[in-house]
């Protein structure tokens, strides 16, 4: 179970999930076919959290795989969010849809934002892979 305060960012993370991240990958986490992946039982939202955080803060580009399907799309980096924010929207996907992960800390965003502070452009797929 969440505590208080990792439900309170739960709910913020849903609301800001409607608002920033739905158009494309739908209310439902399922994405737009080869174009946004599904959010919905990811490997990459599941799988070590560092990922996700630095997906947000800096964009994703390039082929990548989710689910075994190919998505073209290009992700922009949201980097404007504040730490609050991220971490919010992150702890709402690692929760909704039945999903159990577990919730992410704006601390955890603020020290991933600190270490990759001086990566400028879009990640590739193949980057990271490499985060464990």
């Amino acid at each position: 179970p969440l505590t208080a305060e990792q439900q309170a960012r739960f709910e913020t993370g849903k609301t800001l999930f409607a608002g920033v991240c739905a158009a494309c990958h739908q209310l439902t986490g399922r994405g737009l076919d080869g174009l946004a992946p599904p959010l919905l039982d990811s490997e990459w939202v599941l799988g070590p959290v560092e990922r996700p955080v630095r997906i947000v803060l800096h964009g994703v580009r390039g082929p990548i795989t989710v689910l075994g399907r190919v998505h073209t799309g290009d992700m922009p980096a949201f980097g404007a969010l504040d730490d609050q924010q991220i971490a919010a929207i992150l702890t709402y996907v690692r929760r909704e849809w039945g999903h159990t992960a577990a919730p992410v800390e704006p601390e955890f965003v603020k020290s991933v934002r600190a270490a990759t502070a001086t990566h400028t452009d879009a990640w590739s797929p193949e980057e990271l892979m490499m985060v464990k």
